[in-house]
């Protein structure tokens, strides 16, 4: 199979993947399957969804990777429903806000999930069908709540005739909702479309220049569009497939080794976790058996870690992207540069703006706006939100939200997340960068840079940190470590030491959390302007 097959929606990728090789494998955590008894079990799932659902429906979706995930996004498809994945992470209010707010007619999960399904959306207004994945038959009906009608995955598929086949959707029909993990305020849902879905594969196909041959393991989670279209992705060229249940940093080259893979789609903070893990005999037999790695963002340092050590040839996707639109920028083959996040893509045109939407030279720091170069390349709006799709496309550009900057070679340099940017002493100051200087500090295991109220204009700057294990980080010698490695306007006027970050349910640190209780009874202060002199 060739490595130009575009950027083919889930529908279409599988009629000619049947063609061209049925049997491609695809293991599903540790379970190997091909292709064809896949797409086979989904038909069957798909004519069981259609019994309880029309076109346009949200089935909703909670389950671990594994079959019952990957089923129901393909069955979900074929029927023309939206797949409606929440993160297995989600419970109480965010759930509850989301199965709410999404209106599924119909869920499917794994057994493990059902008491807090249940607990989350007990609303007198949801009474859904419910199928249940692997292991259902060990949890009793007392566990259903709300669900008036239960049906097992297995039983489900062994007695159902094979979904008829249907035309492919068109590409500006919605494939999904995914809620996107706010830091702030209810979580929102993207109307992502098909078109969007197969042009946003092949981006991150392209981009890694990933062919057949290219075998992809992945631990990303099947509730995140990252993971969907590096598995679609895959699809497009008949590459094989490798999804596994978990992240493990003890096991990874053990996958990588059983499963063969040449590519792996990992989180940004996998890749410095695996680097600082101790060798072991899967580590040195799985020396340059990955061609690519991606996740995002990766130094310089890290990147030449991974290639040394691991024998790695590229490292790091050198992207930028959102689940609102995606690939914003890539990186051309040969081109790529670590801690750079590529050049606008074949989909965008992008800019660089001042709190005026006026457009900046190159070099400065503002906020990243683009619009779409051509029709289903990126979500088509927030749902049932019109007010906030109108104000995020203000004066025709969409606005990321985000901070960065284009350098002379046209490529752009991510900055920050907009609502983490710092402006101290007349300078713009980048968290990710300070954060980037201070985890290099061996007793910091995790750092989150952010803005405290300051009796002075503009803001103070506040470290926040997590400890190594068996580590105890003293306050006066870490601020004595961190004062000449950084710019005198982004010396730290505060130090905190704690045993964890508040974090939201992908794991992102929640600085509003952070910016909220400023300096507490726990902080360590200097003089507020001790950086400056």
């Amino acid at each position: 199979m060739g490595t130009t097959s575009g950027g083919l929606p889930l529908v279409p990728a599988l009629d000619r993947i049947l063609q061209e090789r049925p049997d491609l494998p695809i293991t599903l955590a540790g379970e190997r399957h091909t292709v064809t008894e896949l797409e086979d079990r989904a038909r069957r799932l798909a004519a069981a969804i259609s019994e309880h659902t029309s076109p346009g429906d949200r089935v909703g979706v909670m389950a671990r990777n594994g079959e019952t995930a990957l089923l129901a996004w393909w069955a979900g498809t074929m029927c023309g429903t939206l797949v409606t994945p929440y993160n297995t992470s989600n419970r109480g209010d965010v759930l509850t806000h989301q199965v709410s707010d999404s209106e599924p007619a119909l869920m499917i999960t794994d057994p493990e999930h059902l008491p807090v399904i249940g607990a989350s959306v007990a609303a007198p207004h949801l009474r859904l069908p419910l199928i249940l994945g692997s292991g259902a038959d060990e949890r009793d009906d007392t566990q259903l709540g709300p669900w008036t009608v239960r049906h097992d995955l297995e039983t489900v598929v062994a007695q159902s005739d094979r979904l008829a086949k249907v035309a492919p959707p068109e590409p500006f029909a919605t494939s999904h909702l995914i809620y996107t993990s706010g830091t702030t305020g209810a979580s929102k849902a993207c109307q992502v479309s098909h078109g969007y879905v197969g042009n946003f594969a092949r981006q991150v196909r392209e981009n890694l220049g990933r062919t057949a041959q290219d075998g992809l393991w992945t631990a990303l989670p099947l509730f995140h569009l990252a993971a969907v279209t590096h598995t679609l992705g895959s699809l497009q060229v008949g590459a094989p497939i490798d999804i596994a249940a978990r992240f493990s940093v003890t096991g990874f080259w053990a996958e990588v080794l059983r499963s063969g893979a040449t590519t792996a789609a990992l989180m940004g903070s996998m890749l410095p976790m695996i680097a600082a893990a101790p060798d072991s005999a899967d580590t040195a037999a799985a020396y340059g058996r990955l061609r690519t790695v991606s996740g995002s963002p990766v130094t310089p340092e890290l990147a030449a870690v991974w290639r040394e050590r691991f024998g790695v040839e590229r490292v790091g996707a050198g992207v930028y992207g959102m689940t609102e639109a995606a690939l914003i920028t890539s990186t051309p083959a040969g081109q790529y540069r670590p801690g750079s996040a590529g050049m606008p893509s074949d989909s965008f045109e992008v800019r660089i703006v001042g709190e005026q939407d006026n457009p900046l030279p190159t070099g400065q720091i503002g906020e990243i706006v683009v619009r779409p170069l051509r029709p289903d390349v990126m979500f088509t709006g927030y749902w049932r939100q019109p007010e906030r799709t109108l104000d995020a496309f203000r004066g025709l550009w969409f606005h990321c939200g985000d901070y960065g900057r284009f350098d002379d070679a046209g490529h752009l340099h991510f900055v920050d997340r907009g609502k983490d940017y710092l402006r101290r002493g007349g300078e713009n100051i980048s968290s990710v960068e300070i954060e980037q200087v201070i985890a290099q500090h061996p007793q910091v295991r995790e750092v989150a840079v952010h803005a405290v109220q300051s009796p002075l204009a503009e803001d103070d700057l506040k470290v926040t940190i997590v400890a190594r294990d068996g580590c105890r980080i003293d306050e006066q010698e870490f601020f004595d470590w961190v004062r000449p490695r950084v710019p005198r306007y982004a010396v730290p006027s505060h130090v905190e030491v704690r045993t964890q970050l508040p974090k939201n349910s992908v794991g992102r640190v929640l600085k509003h959390v952070l910016r909220a209780e400023g300096v507490t009874a726990a902080t360590w202060s200097t003089d507020p302007r001790a950086g400056e002199r």
